[in-house]
C-alpha cells in the first residue's frame, strides 16, 4: 500500500508532534510547536491508512513521538508514508513517566482536556515527548536569529531546519 503524500510546503499549514500508540485500541495526539493540543481520538478500526488521513488533514507532521526505545513497525510505516522524523526515548517509558509527563502538561492548561483511555495518555505523551526534544532545536533556531538580528525570518527558517533538515546558519544565509 503506498499512500502519496507530497503537498507544497506553502500550504502544508501547522507543524505537528503525533504521538502514536498502535494496537488493537490504536489512538493517536497532535499537537502543535507551541505545544498546544490540536485533536486527541482512538478506537478499533485505526489502521495504517486512517491514522495516516486522519494526523495529515490538520497539519504537517514532520514528528512522530514514542514513547518505547523500539519503534513500533506501525509507526515506522507511518513516518515513511507522511515523511516524518521518529523520536524515540533511550528507554521505554515507564507506566509512571508517562503519567508524571501527561498529568505536568495537563496542569499547564487553562481547559479541561478529556483523554478518553490508556491508549490516548500514552499516545499524548509519546507527543510531549516528541516535543521535549523538539524545542531545545526551536530555541536554538530562536537564540540563533536573536543574536543576527534576523527575528523575522523565524517562521522559514523554523520550516527549512524542522522540514528539510536544513543547518540553521545555512537556511539563515540563504533567506538572507
Amino acid at each position: 500500500m503506498h499512500l502519496n503524500f507530497n503537498i507544497n510546503i506553502k500550504i502544508l499549514g501547522k507543524l505537528l508532534i503525533a504521538g502514536i500508540d498502535p494496537g488493537t485500541v490504536g489512538a493517536y495526539a497532535l499537537l502543535d510547536i507551541e505545544g498546544n493540543i490540536i485533536h486527541i481520538d482512538s478506537g478499533r478500526e485505526f489502521n495504517l491508512s486512517k491514522i495516516a488521513l486522519e494526523i495529515t488533514k490538520h497539519g504537517k507532521v514532520f514528528i512522530i513521538g514514542c514513547d518505547v526505545y523500539q519503534c513500533p513497525s506501525l509507526t515506522k510505516k507511518l513516518a515513511s508514508i507522511i515523511g516524518a522524523k521518529i523520536i524515540t526515548p533511550d528507554h521505554d517509558l515507564r507506566h509512571l513517566e508517562k503519567i508524571k509527563i501527561v498529568n505536568e502538561f495537563l496542569k499547564t492548561k487553562k481547559e479541561f482536556i478529556e483523554l478518553k483511555n490508556k491508549h490516548e495518555k500514552d499516545a499524548l505523551a509519546a507527543a510531549l515527548y516528541g516535543l521535549k526534544k523538539t524545542k531545545t532545536l526551536i530555541k536554538k533556531i530562536d537564540d540563533h536569529l536573536k543574536q543576527n538580528n534576523k527575528k523575522h525570518l523565524f517562521e522559514e527558517v523554523k520550516r527549512r531546519v524542522l522540514l528539510e533538515g536544513t543547518p540553521i546558519a545555512k537556511a539563515v544565509k540563504s533567506l538572507s
